[in-house]
């Protein structure tokens, strides 16, 4: 079975590093015909700079808050001038505060639902024109197992996640009449970043990772690399049947 993304383009956001990261390398690697890496860090990584050296004429980087509506403008500008075509849009750009609700600040609350809900918003308003001009489309947007079950100290993380599953069935919904299809991939815990400031966060970094392996029933957290092989998987022409789907990719933690 060849998993191939030859002639697509995508967006992907959240770029710099983690999921996002591998994400845009296995498209590329994929055959990807151009992807548009879409992060706010001022500085482009080294893992970014090596994949811009191998792959010039098929990345583009786009800096910007997914917060604001003028990153989407930003990125489906990008797309479409850098490579004439916008096929798959993963929005998977997010940040956490690890509290519970009531100990959030209204800053904070804002701040997670801004960047992890509004931000699919934005994206939705400029997206969506071009894919239903081109009567096809994918959206793949990063869940997690918090948009599901309920965990402590993912105070307005866990409901911005549910409310991006809810977001995904809506829209699939709403838009599969012109060629476009939404789904989740709602991951368990990845070694990523986020995560690592979290066990920064929680006073006990070591009981914090250890809480994290138990916790799934395989007996680990995932690696990115692992993450964006189904990523992969799931905007090739393999998975064409797959649209409003929240798909756990989660170790076994929702099966408990």
């Amino acid at each position: 079975m060849d998993v191939t993304l030859n002639g697509k383009v995508a967006v992907v956001t959240g770029a710099s590093s983690g999921i996002g990261l591998a994400i845009t390398q296995a498209y590329l690697e994929a055959g990807a015909a151009g992807v548009v890496a879409v992060f706010r860090r001022a500085e482009t990584p080294p893992e970014l700079e090596a994949l811009l050296a191998a792959y010039p004429d098929r990345l583009a980087i786009v800096r910007g808050d997914v917060a604001e509506e003028i990153t989407a403008i930003a990125f489906t500008r990008a797309a479409i001038d850098r490579f004439g075509r916008l096929d798959i849009l993963v929005s998977n750009a997010a940040i956490s505060v690890v509290k519970a609700l009531h100990l959030h600040t209204p800053e904070e609350w804002d701040t997670v639902m801004n960047a992890n809900v509004k931000s699919l918003y934005w994206a939705a308003r400029h997206v969506i024109p071009v894919m239903s001009a081109q009567k096809n489309g994918l959206i793949i947007v990063s869940g997690s197992i918090s948009g599901e079950a309920g965990i402590p100290t993912q105070g307005a993380y866990a409901p911005s996640k549910g409310a991006l599953h809810q977001m995904t069935r809506q829209m699939a919904i709403e838009y599969a009449k012109d060629g476009i299809r939404v789904n989740t991939i709602a991951c368990g815990t990845v070694d990523t970043p986020i995560v690592h400031k979290s066990a920064a966060s929680s006073g006990d970094p070591d009981a914090y990772w250890a809480m994290l392996r138990n916790a799934h029933p395989i007996g680990r957290i995932a690696n990115p690399e692992e993450i964006a092989a189904f990523y992969t998987f799931m905007a090739s022409d393999l998975a064409t049947f797959f649209t409003g789907a929240t798909l756990m990719l989660d170790g076994g933690y929702t099966a408990q």
